[in-house]
């Protein structure tokens, strides 16, 4: 997730976030997936150079196609 955090304009939120890192909410790797930068050159340069990062629980995960059900109106 691209990030543009022009003149600081997110910061509360990342300040938010990392909180929730810190107290055990959101895990370190899942921090990582967003990248932010004040210009849009320098997020293009992030982005290009990210690398996913996967941690125990991701490894896990499936990511198959999952049947939906459907609702039929009565």
């Amino acid at each position: 997730v691209g990030l543009l955090n022009v003149d600081g304009y997110y910061n509360s939120l990342l300040s938010f976030i990392d909180k929730a890192v810190d107290e055990g909410f959101i895990s370190p790797a899942a921090r990582r997936i967003i990248v932010s930068a004040s210009t849009a050159k320098q997020l293009f340069r992030q982005l290009e150079d990210y690398v996913p990062e996967h941690d125990e629980i991701t490894a896990k995960l499936v990511w198959e196609k999952v049947d939906r059900l459907t609702c039929v109106p009565e």
